[in-house]
């Protein structure tokens, strides 16, 4: 999972006016938004596996696409990168969907934690 971390000023609701605010974005996609000033946390909640769900089959489906252009750009890259790219996967793959499913467990403790 790619976290982003931006500093921008928003207007606050609570304190009335334009106030440094930290925005998050996960993968992307717009997770948190938290006031510097009042301290004030917005959790959007999208569906993040959802999310990261329909970018994984979108990326699927290009597959094809993307290693053709690379295989005619440059053969000889091609074929001596294969071999690392094919036994590196499945770990990239794994550290993937461990970011994922630390982003679901935050989630579900944060919605726990509410009364």
């Amino acid at each position: 999972m790619i976290e982003n971390k931006f500093e921008t000023e928003l207007y606050c609701i609570d304190c009335l006016g334009q106030s440094p605010h930290t925005v998050i974005y996960v993968n992307d996609v717009l997770y948190k938004v938290t006031c510097e000033s009042c301290g004030k946390e917005h959790v959007i909640k999208p569906d993040l596996p959802k999310e990261i769900y329909s970018r994984y089959v979108d990326r699927i489906l290009s597959k094809p696409k993307r290693i053709t252009k690379e295989f005619r750009e440059d053969l000889s890259h091609f074929l001596s990168s294969l071999p690392f790219r094919l036994l590196s996967k499945p770990y990239r793959t794994y550290n993937e969907l461990r970011g994922i499913f630390r982003y679901v467990h935050k989630d579900s403790s944060r919605n726990q934690k509410r009364p």
